[in-house]
């Protein structure tokens, strides 16, 4: 009997490299998890005390900010209106003085000074206001004024768009001086922007023309604790500057004797103002 044909034999199950230790896979499995889960709660951990931070800083804002920006806005959007309105001018329509000067002094007045030819739009107004120059009715008065574009002038991080950036991260630490500056601009900027708050009278001038040195000029006043209008008339610059000049201590230059003809402009029509009021004045006017 012939011995059966031998076969080379096969491998049937999978190949390993017996040299090669095996891989823990699922002790590796459990520790990549376990990394994972510390990770996840440590940035929904950061996720949450990030919005109670966002919270705080938005409800310090709401408390001790927002109202007061509200009050200012709609004095602000209560002037411009009464501004816009009074674009026909006073020639007209003029209205007896109902108030001394002398009870305006200590009271809080907000000024704005325009010509009327832009008077045409709240847009038109607000640039006008905001490129408003310096003048001197204000001192010619004796009356500390306040202009109307400060009623819009608010320090950037007491802003309603500073507070909205806040919501764009979850950075702590950025978001804790976020706190920090909020909490240093409520104590040194908003106190300023809180004695704006109430305007007690609006006085506007507004210039029938280019120039308020050689056009008429509309002057209006209101009494905006009982909304009313308490003067409404109408003057041109006539007056002249007449210096005068005292000596008490050391010797100083003296005073261009012409003077600045805007200031002497805006005297003019402060002292009309004055004589409407009650108060009397000097009228001095340029030989014709």
């Amino acid at each position: 009997m012939e011995p059966p044909e031998l076969t080379p034999a096969e491998f049937d199950g999978v190949r390993r490299n017996r040299y090669r230790p095996r891989l823990p896979w699922t002790r590796i499995g459990f520790v990549v998890l376990a990394a994972v889960l510390v990770a996840g709660a440590y940035f929904w951990r950061q996720k949450v005390r990030a919005d109670e931070l966002r919270e705080r800083i938005q409800a310090l804002h709401a408390e001790q900010v927002a109202p007061v920006l509200e009050a200012l806005e709609r004095i602000r959007a209560d002037l411009s209106a009464k501004a816009l309105a009074a674009k026909s001018g006073a020639a007209t329509r003029l209205v007896q003085a109902e108030e001394p000067l002398s009870s305006l002094h200590d009271k809080e007045l907000v000024y704005l000074e325009v010509r009327a030819s832009e008077l045409t739009s709240e847009e038109s107004l607000r640039a006008a206001a905001q490129s408003e120059a310096e003048d001197a009715i204000g001192a010619c008065l004796g009356l500390k004024l306040t202009p109307l574009s400060a009623l819009s002038d608010v320090p950037e991080v007491l802003t309603p768009q500073w507070l909205e950036r806040a919501n764009e991260t979850n950075d702590m630490q950025r978001l804790s001086v976020r706190e920090e500056q909020l909490s240093r601009a409520i104590e040194r900027e908003l106190p300023a922007l809180k004695q704006r708050v109430p305007v007690d009278y609006f006085l506007l001038l507004v210039v029938q023309g280019k120039s308020r040195l050689r056009d008429p000029v509309d002057v209006f006043l209101w009494d905006l604790r009982n909304d009313r209008l308490v003067l409404r008339s109408r003057t041109q610059n006539r007056g002249r500057l007449i210096t005068v000049r005292s000596q008490i201590g050391p010797r100083s230059e003296t005073a261009t004797a012409a003077g600045d003809p805007v200031v002497t402009a805006d005297c003019s029509i402060a002292a009309h103002i004055k004589a409407q009021l009650g108060e009397p004045t000097m009228d001095l006017a340029t030989p014709d």
